[in-house]
């Protein structure tokens, strides 16, 4: 995707959606939280529009997107009955690696969206897809998915930062969710408490990168050479 947005389409994934999702929180008290997550969506989409306008951005392009985040939903609910293990965060990982930052951002984005549509829709929604919508953007940077394409040992890294840092960030919403303030204290004994989930998000992303990254890399490979899909 000829995407040439590096500079501000970094700040609406880095601090713009986090501006949002603290806006929407302060100033609706968690009432709203459908409105906020469309608002998230909105934002994430900012480049794709812009990106449209300029003939840079094919259907096939989002049609590709669907795909990924069809298979991350599906992997959700196929696992549903293991707590935290699921491929949901895998795929997002390896769609940043091979598709690139802005739409490794957006399959990350919607995943946790669409997957609460089938399980439950919350005021948690939007840091999910914030959370979440970060792995794709972080594994979709040009040095990591230059080399984790075909090194396991950053991959199974990359798994193991990336579930330390989507608990971690969740965590801020655990925190809030008590009575919405946040101290360091509270944090620190939270992180604490939800060891044993980020345990489980860790196995989750080393197991199934292991497992889907080859397969799921080569086709996405040959969709990208069949229909000369570029990506940054």
């Amino acid at each position: 995707m000829r995407v040439r947005s590096f500079n501000w389409s970094t700040l609406l994934y880095l601090i713009g959606i986090p501006l949002v999702i603290l806006f929407g929180y302060t100033i609706f008290e968690n009432k709203l939280y459908n409105l906020i997550s469309m608002l998230v969506v909105i934002v994430s989409m900012l480049p794709f529009f812009f990106s449209f306008e300029k003939k840079e951005t094919t259907s096939r392009e989002l049609v590709l997107l669907a795909v990924m985040v069809s298979l991350a939903v599906l992997g959700r609910v196929v696992f549903f009955f293991l707590q935290g293990i699921n491929p949901m965060a895998a795929i997002v990982i390896i769609s940043g690696i091979y598709l690139g930052k802005n739409l490794g951002f957006m399959i990350g984005a919607l995943s946790p969206l669409v997957s609460n549509m089938l399980f439950t829709q919350g005021p948690w929604t939007p840091f999910q897809m914030f959370a979440c919508g970060l792995v794709g953007y972080l594994a979709g940077t040009a040095f990591i998915s230059k080399h984790a394409q075909d090194k396991k040992w950053l991959l199974w890294l990359l798994g193991i930062l990336m579930g330390v840092m989507y608990s971690v960030l969740m965590d801020v919403w655990t925190v809030l969710s008590i009575d919405g303030f946040f101290t360091l204290k509270r944090y620190l004994i939270i992180i604490g408490q939800s060891f044993p989930m980020t345990m489980n998000y860790i196995i989750a992303n080393v197991l199934f990168l292991t497992v889907l990254n080859e397969p799921l890399g080569i086709r996405i490979e040959r969709i990208k050479e069949k229909y000369g899909i570029k990506v940054v």
